[in-house]
């Protein structure tokens, strides 16, 4: 058994990402990401769950890297966003905003 203490102070300057657990089958992180700091559009060939801890992120979700259907959701403090694997997906945090990223 193991225990992990996250890290709840949002930095100042660039985001902060802290490696919690990293296997083959499955990766946990911690990001932290200071108000209007942004994550470009990517992928993951995971399925990603997306869990707020705290503040307010809106990602922008699309099965294409470009396209003009892409869907935005804003997210807050404890609720989850659950992406399959090969959706594109970029992220800007409204408020300084802390989240564990699950790929399995």
């Amino acid at each position: 058994m193991q225990t992990i203490s996250l890290d709840t102070v949002i930095p100042q300057q660039d985001k902060k990402i802290t490696s919690i657990y990293n296997t083959e089958a499955r990766q946990i992180v911690h990001l932290q990401l200071s108000a209007a700091q942004e994550i470009p559009t990517h992928k993951s060939p995971k399925q990603v769950f997306i869990i707020v801890k705290s503040g307010k992120v809106v990602f922008t979700v699309s099965d294409q890297e470009i396209t003009l259907s892409a869907q935005e959701i804003t997210l807050s403090a404890n609720e989850v966003l659950v992406m399959e694997p090969d959706e594109y997906h970029s992220l800007k945090a409204l408020e300084d905003t802390s989240i564990l990223v699950i790929k399995s």
